[in-house]
């Protein structure tokens, strides 16, 4: 006569199967977080530095000076000429500490399009990691130090 119905080792094979594929997935998912959050950095540090430029740009085009103000509490960072916000960029979600080494986290643009003063801006990602931005003055580069 005929048992029906599983041996222990034919349980403890399926189990170890199921274990081993589950294992496998949550370190390929712990490397996709990683590896977005790294994506995410360099993504907003180039569009960072992307957006002061085209901010000079905008002010030397308009023949107007304008302010970049770092909104710390939104974290936001803005363009605003004549008391008017012309563009802004938003930080991804889970990045903080907006910070920069300036008084008001203000920078002035003036209508050539240059910054009076250097400065260093800096951000943290998801996993607490700090990114800096530097402003130079006399060769008006603006370089991301990822």
């Amino acid at each position: 006569m005929k048992k029906t119905g599983f041996t222990l080792i034919e349980l403890l094979v399926a189990l170890s199967i199921i274990t081993a594929f589950f294992g496998c997935s949550l370190i390929n998912v712990k490397n996709y977080v990683v590896i977005g959050n790294k994506m995410d950095v360099e993504i907003f540090g180039n569009s960072l530095v992307n957006f002061i430029v085209t901010s000079k740009k905008y002010c030397r085009d308009n023949n107007t000076g304008g302010y970049l103000y770092f909104l710390q509490n939104k974290n936001t960072v803005q363009l605003s000429c004549n008391s008017n916000v012309i563009k802004k960029v938003k930080m991804p979600e889970g990045f903080s500490d907006l910070y920069i080494n300036r008084a008001g986290s203000k920078i002035f643009i003036d209508n050539k399009g240059f910054t009076s003063d250097a400065c260093t801006i800096m951000f943290k990602d998801r996993n607490g990691g700090a990114h800096y931005i530097t402003i130079s003055v006399g060769t008006a580069n603006v370089d991301f130090k990822g």
